[in-house]
């Protein structure tokens, strides 16, 4: 039976609590469907938002005012470690797949750190934000974090980057090693929440939410926004559903609203349409969804149902409410946890099929972070593991993988050394025994035996040969034809750029020719002009010396195109 359940965890206070059993509970298990059930507890433990990580063995919360971080073991139901930091933890979250493997820590002097829950390596981030890291969280790949602070600024990291061995060398144009790839500064006060889309490819989008009011989408692997919106409020917290499609905001004052990206748009991607991306979008205050008391308090956390249709929120008067989405309103109290519950995530569904794997791991042990000089990032030279780096975990075998379907799984479940497995291993030692002219011959032994059948496997050989060949005569005819037709084409190539430069040489030519023809028409002209007025004021007939200069001119010019038909 499918079944759904989330985390939610308090921060302590003086309030008296309603019930004893939930006295000194910081962190509540509880089943959301088919049945609204307090299903388990951790005690001893105050967290503050943005400060409780779940993976699939463990949950880690980071206590309130304080530089530790309390781990609770899932499967025993336990609090299993203390874990002490050297700075106070603000934010928190978990990365590496789905094991939960890195836990990401936001510490109050603006770095992060990064925790190996299955070696106890531990990596530090320079301070690139000037104040405390309010929010932290984890792309849907492992590959990016991004860390809002309230200095209103958000930090890319690539976490790869971080973990890497190798550092890339200090260079003018490069940054310190474990410092963010890019940063985004288009809010203009402190940082609220962020969220990350569920999309795995190259597209996915980051929505923040600043105490100016704003939220604003954008993409985080080019720092790009995509739209900007004007919130009626302050924004406490941020969910985006399932297939990215709407973003919902919690208020300080425990209100709800959902923004559609694609209302009253015809375009299918509205987030990327340029006309769009540069006006802010005003969200209407009466949009709002209304608690159903005025004494809920801020809503400090958002998760949405499997389906995306029903939203959950924790708030400061320590009650977690369930909005209908379809209907956009308060739909009932789904738990008083009578604390502030500050933090409530979704647990993914349980019951659901998935494809059987053949090797399951888990972080079955956590190891503490070791301050020891062998694990520091300066300690060894770059690249270089660290000699006692040791990754320890817990495999678990798929009891519905069919048996025998893989040699590797049949050994690693079996109470011993499978026989099949032993008796192939002793065949290869008695193998290795032998000559080698009989180590040699043996595997053709049984093909002395059948010489009919023999005969026809080499049959069979050979015609495969002869297929081959032709194959391959066939192919080399195919490659001359082409090399042919290539170097045919080129020599044509070469002919056309010769012609064409032939052509234009002549046309340069006549261009020249038909310059020098106007000049001299235009200076014999000016030259009749002048000898014209010179005869009238000597007092003589101007016209005939015109007349007289034309014969000379047409006899000159008989020669001059004899001239140049001879050129």
């Amino acid at each position: 039976m499918l079944s759904e359940s989330f985390v939610a965890s308090t921060l302590a206070s003086a309030k008296t609590p309603v019930s004893a059993s939930l006295r000194d509970v910081g962190i509540c298990l509880h089943e959301f469907q088919p049945s609204s059930t307090l299903r388990s507890t951790f005690k001893k433990s105050s967290t503050a938002p943005n400060c409780l990580a779940v993976s699939v063995s463990h949950v880690f919360a980071a206590q309130s005012e304080k530089a530790i971080v309390h781990v609770y073991s899932r499967e025993k139901g336990n609090q299993e470690a203390t874990v002490p930091f050297p700075e106070r933890i603000r934010s928190i979250a978990v990365a590496g797949s789905k094991n939960g493997d890195i836990v990401v820590l936001g510490t109050e002097g603006g770095r992060l750190i990064l925790w190996e829950v299955c070696t106890g390596r531990q990596v530090a981030t320079t301070a690139s934000h000037l104040r405390p890291v309010t929010t932290v969280v984890v792309d849907s790949s492992s590959n990016f974090i991004l860390s809002g602070s309230s200095d209103a600024s958000i930090h890319v990291w690539s976490l790869v980057d971080l973990l890497s061995f190798t550092k890339p060398p200090l260079g003018r144009d490069r940054q310190p090693p474990n410092s963010p790839i890019r940063t985004f500064s288009n809010h203009r006060a402190g940082v609220s929440a962020i969220v990350v889309g569920h999309s795995t490819s190259k597209y996915n989008i980051a929505v923040s939410a600043a105490q100016d009011n704003t939220a604003i989408a954008w993409d985080y692997k080019t720092g790009h926004v995509l739209r900007n919106f004007l919130l009626p409020s302050s924004a406490a917290s941020l969910a985006l559903d399932p297939v990215d499609r709407a973003l919902y905001v919690g208020y300080e004052d425990g209100s709800v609203q959902s923004v559609d990206f694609y209302k009253d748009q015809p375009t299918q991607h509205a987030l990327y349409n340029p006309s769009l991306q540069a006006t802010p979008a005003q969200v209407s205050s009466e949009e709002r969804w209304l608690p159903p008391s005025a004494d809920s308090g801020a809503a400090h956390a958002l998760t949405l149902s499997y389906d995306g249709m029903t939203l959950l929120s924790s708030h400061e008067n320590g009650k977690v409410y369930s909005w209908n989405v379809g209907r956009r309103k308060y739909a009932s109290i789904i738990a008083d946890l009578t604390h502030p519950a500050t933090n409530i995530v979704m647990l993914p569904l349980d019951g659901l099929y998935q494809q059987a794997t053949n090797l399951k791991r888990v972080a079955h042990t956590i190891v503490k972070p070791r301050y020891d000089h062998a694990l520091s990032e300066n300690a060894q030279a770059a690249g270089t593991v660290p000699a006692d780096y040791e990754f320890s975990t817990h495999l678990l075998h798929s009891l519905e993988t069919p048996a025998g379907s893989d040699w590797f799984m049949d050994a690693f479940s079996h109470s011993s050394f499978p026989t099949s497995m032993l008796e192939r291993g002793l065949a290869e030692l008695a193998a290795m025994g032998q000559p080698e002219s009989n180590a040699v011959s043996a595997p053709y032994a049984a093909m002395d035996v059948d010489n009919p059948a023999k005969d026809s496997q080499i049959a069979s050989l050979g015609s495969e040969i002869a297929t081959l060949k032709q194959k391959a005569s066939a192919s080399d005819t195919a490659r001359q034809s082409t090399t042919d037709e290539i170097t045919q084409l080129r020599s044509e190539i070469v002919n056309l750029h010769d012609y064409i430069s032939e052509l234009n040489g002549k046309q340069e030519h006549s261009h020249r020719e038909k310059v020098r023809r106007q000049a001299r028409k235009e200076e014999k002209a000016t030259r009749r002009r002048e000898s014209w007025f010179a005869a009238e004021k000597k007092g003589k007939n101007g016209d005939s010396v015109l007349r007289r200069m034309e014969v000379e001119d047409s006899e000159t010019s008989g020669t001059d195109d004899q001239s140049s038909d001879e050129q």
